[in-house]
């Protein structure tokens, strides 16, 4: 099987959000043949400021990189790409704290290109909870975000979130759910990883769960071809091969100093989830013809298989994005 003859759809890159990135980075996911992926430019962490900054940062500099990238914010802008032999990107945020409060950001992001979600990013926020926190349903203001971001079309992600909320987003929303990075706890026993439960209500509502690369949600530091495809096969059995996607959440090297937001906020990645593994590893783009290799092995038809490189996150998109 060519992957150049499939879409090859990353739900979600690892870069850390940051107007120092320097975003020649984004050539290693166009060298191993991915069409469109979806970049963060904040996460909960981040005050409103600093996630306008690294948006604006992001903006300009793929706008001044035509040749290789295109800033997609529809399904025309990713054939185009594709037909042009370029690699589309779109935004998405990691968390409502990006709001501040404030209901109206959400279109605004929306007008500057971030096209998917996350409702919390660990922690229990103003509008939901997350996964390393205290149980929780959607806040009234979650309510209300969820409806705003139904209403301008932006695709609502439920990676990072905790049980309760991630179960009213996809009972609530009135476009699929994805869960763009997350993996099968009942294959891991991880927090950040999700029940078979958020699975099967995911699938059942038309979402997409996209395997996660990190490899602490994959095993013992476990970035290898065969724990990959573990967790895609637990994540099939689940959902079904419809339900199912890619969202690497891959963290390329750069040369951005972490060490003082990771220490200001260390609650955000709590002790015994294994955050200080030294060296943790990563799983990413250049496993697709492994992954490939693993289903065709396993007998998954051609379509099925395309339907998890990208043809199954641009379903949920044509919904979310309300393009006919």
């Amino acid at each position: 099987m060519n992957l150049k003859e499939s879409l090859i759809w990353d739900a979600h890159a690892g870069i850390f959000p940051s107007p120092e990135i320097d975003l020649h980075i984004l050539e290693f996911w166009k060298k191993h043949s991915v069409n469109y992926l979806s970049i963060n430019v904040g996460f909960d962490v981040m005050s409103r400021d600093e996630t306008l900054a690294a948006l604006a940062a992001y903006r300009r500099w793929l706008l001044a990189h035509p040749d290789q990238f295109l800033l997609a914010g529809t399904l025309s802008d990713i054939d185009n790409a594709r037909n042009t032999g370029r690699l589309a990107i779109s935004f998405d945020i990691e968390g409502i704290n990006a709001l501040a409060g404030d209901i109206n950001m959400v279109e605004v992001y929306h007008s500057l290109g971030v096209r998917q979600m996350l409702f919390a990013y660990n922690l229990n926020n103003s509008a939901a909870g997350g996964c390393h926190d205290i149980d929780i349903p959607l806040t009234k203001f979650g309510i209300e975000v969820l409806a705003e971001m139904n209403r301008v079309g932006m695709i609502v992600d439920a990676s990072h979130v905790g049980y309760s909320s991630s179960m009213e987003l996809i009972e609530r929303s009135c476009s699929p759910v994805v869960f763009s990075h997350s993996n099968p706890w009942s294959v891991w026993e991880h927090q950040r990883n999700i029940k078979d439960e958020q699975i099967k209500a995911c699938a059942e509502k038309g979402g997409v769960v996209g395997l996660n690369g990190l490899a602490i949600f994959i095993g013992e530091n476990d970035s290898s071809s065969e724990g990959l495809l573990r967790h895609l096969f637990g994540l099939i059995d689940l959902a079904g091969s419809a339900h199912v996607g890619l969202g690497f959440d891959y963290t390329p090297d750069i040369n951005v100093d972490l060490g003082a937001i990771l220490s200001a906020r260390p609650d955000y990645w709590p002790a015994g989830q294994q955050y200080d593994t030294p060296n943790i590893g990563h799983a990413g783009p250049s496993k697709l013809r492994d992954l490939v290799d693993g289903m065709q092995a396993r007998g998954l038809s051609e379509i099925e298989i395309k339907g998890i490189l990208g043809e199954n996150f641009a379903r949920v998109a044509r919904k979310s994005w309300m393009e006919m």
